[in-house]
């Protein structure tokens, strides 16, 4: 199997941290094929780059870097969490043979879902009071660390030094934040025309209500196609990096 995973809003493929390390280690199946970790143009290493302000044109670019380099006639997985999540539904209504199988994580909708719950009031509140602290007043760690404690529910200090140390390295600008906002604003549900993803939901997640994921699954899912982790945030992949290795591990080879 060959893999593409898609991280959220302002985050970079840093921000896999402890889940890519177990996967990177991993010598069977299904994580023994090629692993992409693509930064979303205007974050990570491509944070000089002018984010598109469409979820159309992310998807574009993502494709023009990953697909091409995937085999043709072997198994493709696409792994996408929160705005990442947005950028995979529109990927599997454009392009439907690019991927075999695809994860949603805690992502949400316009037409689906209504702004209050997309980011939780409180969520959108502690995020615009991060990124002053971060933006205008230059204190990453703290800015970092509000984000950490709203998008984890697990105390996890190495991970938030991670993400203090991404942001300095490659920090993110004000104009591609919003940029990546604006994009996730505006993209409407695509019709249910593809086969269905599996998706997987925190049922804790404090920044997104996990209500979004059930209205995903009520438009694209199929019976069997919906997970519920009932203590991690939003970040999933962080809180429980080892717990969502096992779960895909499992899923796939009962297939």
């Amino acid at each position: 199997m060959h893999w593409v995973f898609l991280r959220g809003l302002g985050r970079q493929s840093g921000h896999w941290f402890r889940f890519r390390e177990l996967l990177e280690k991993q010598s069977e199946f299904p994580f023994n094929g090629t692993l992409h970790f693509p930064d979303l143009p205007g974050t990570g290493a491509r944070n000089q780059e002018k984010s598109p302000s469409s979820i159309a044109a992310i998807t574009e670019d993502l494709k023009a870097r990953t697909v091409t380099s995937l085999p043709q006639n072997e198994i493709r997985c696409l792994f996408a969490i929160s705005l990442g999540g947005m950028v995979a539904l529109d990927w599997l209504h454009r392009h439907p043979g690019d991927f075999d199988y695809a994860f949603i994580v805690n992502s949400s909708l316009k037409g689906l879902s209504p702004m209050f719950q997309r980011m939780k009031p409180a969520a959108a509140a502690d995020l615009g009071k991060a990124i002053y602290t971060g933006m205008v007043k230059k204190d990453i760690p703290a800015m970092e660390n509000r984000v950490f404690a709203r998008s984890c529910n697990r105390e996890n200090p190495e991970g938030a030094r991670r993400w203090t140390e991404l942001q300095q390295q490659y920090p993110i600008k004000v104009s591609n934040f919003s940029r990546q906002l604006l994009a996730a604003m505006r993209f409407r549900a695509p019709d249910p025309d593809f086969p269905s993803p599996v998706f997987l939901v925190s049922r804790k997640d404090r920044l997104v209500d996990p209500r979004c994921s059930d209205a995903l699954y009520r438009q694209y899912g199929t019976s069997g196609q919906y997970f519920v982790h009932p203590e991690a945030g939003h970040d999933l992949t962080t809180d429980d990096p080892e717990g969502t290795m096992d779960f895909l591990r499992r899923y796939l080879r009962k297939l």
